[in-house]
């Protein structure tokens, strides 16, 4: 049944450190940082129109009244109407425009799917979607690659809207744009660190709730915002207090095949060089880094076997995170005893 054993994995935090140790070995070179372009992970799509911003108010889930020509970048997803997770965006005003304009950094993969939803919305809104990914690049400093960016316009650049930690990103004509100096999987492993997904391989289209991706705390979403399509959704399981599982990262260690004796309390999402991103259960998670010990999870693909790994905990996470159930719990039970 094992197919891949690392012998380190037994005895308890030692050798949580030392596989530490290990896989931090095969990603050193992304550690250091640098500037990478992202033409493998991302794209950009152009939307214009006067009724623009209207729109994507109601397509949207952050409110894009913070957005402003030239300003920083806004991160938002789109859903489904039952508040799914279908795609995360970074969106840019444009500045100077003749009509409103923003360029929508997407997943590369799911450029056309997106695009085709966008266009069902635009419809009736005055609304252009266009594809601009040959005339702009989606580019990421990070690490100690943050200095470099100064080779392009200073407000091109933009902290990155999600966590301080990764850097700066920008979407630069292909003529302005600065030779990188790391390829895009260091730009992956530098984020995966942080234990931050992104895009719909990462974080499946139509699965999650955009809580469970964590969105919440990496400011993609607005409680406070009117109407979107997907919000009763995404409202009711922020209101309800609890969310189960949640995106955390991992060292990936075992490869097991399939076995319908083996039960997995998650499901792995991404794996490089041994450092991976998993949708875990929270009880089981906090439980396992409490005991030192590693969980089993389900494989990329569904029936494609399973995989142990150790998950950690990200310091940006929100303190309540992983006890909400507990909680939950003493004030149900306060209610009943009043």
């Amino acid at each position: 049944m094992l197919l891949r054993r690392l012998q380190a994995i037994r005895g308890g935090a030692a050798a949580v450190a030392a596989a530490s140790r290990l896989f931090s070995t095969a990603a050193s070179s992304a550690v250091r940082g640098g500037i990478a372009c992202l033409d493998e992970l991302r794209t950009v799509i152009k939307l214009e129109g006067s009724n623009l911003m209207p729109f994507l108010q109601r397509i949207v889930s952050n409110d894009v009244t913070q957005l402003a020509p030239g300003g920083p970048p806004l991160y938002a997803c789109v859903l489904t109407a039952q508040g799914r997770f279908l795609h995360d965006l970074f969106l840019h005003a444009v500045e100077g425009a003749d009509v409103p304009t923003v360029l929508a950094d997407c997943d590369a993969a799911q450029r056309r799917p997106l695009m085709d939803l966008l266009q069902h919305y635009s419809l009736h809104h005055s609304v252009s979607v266009s594809n601009a990914g040959k005339a702009y690049a989606v580019m990421a400093a990070f690490g100690g690659g943050i200095a470099g960016a100064s080779s392009a316009p200073e407000r091109a650049w933009a902290a990155d809207p999600r966590l301080p930690a990764l850097g700066r990103r920008a979407v630069l004509p292909r003529g302005s744009a600065p030779a990188p100096t790391a390829s895009w999987r260091d730009y992956r492993a530098w984020r995966m660190q942080h234990g931050v997904g992104e895009g719909d391989s990462e974080m499946p289209s139509g699965e999650a709730n955009p809580l469970e991706c964590n969105l919440d705390a990496l400011r993609g979403l607005s409680f406070a915002k009117g109407c979107y399509v997907g919000q009763e959704g995404v409202a009711r399981v922020h209101a309800r207090g609890v969310v189960r599982k949640r995106l955390m990262p991992s060292h990936v260690f075992d490869v097991y095949d399939a076995d319908e004796s083996l039960s997995a309390v998650g499901r792995v999402r991404v794996v490089q060089g041994g450092l991976g991103l998993a949708t875990i259960r929270l009880q089981q998670a906090m439980a396992a880094i409490r005991e030192e010990k590693p969980l089993l999870v389900g494989g990329l693909e569904a029936g494609s076997g399973y995989a142990e790994i150790w998950p950690w905990r990200p310091e940006w996470w929100e303190p309540r995170w992983g006890h909400e159930e507990a909680a939950g719990g003493e004030e149900e039970a306060q209610r009943r005893a009043a």
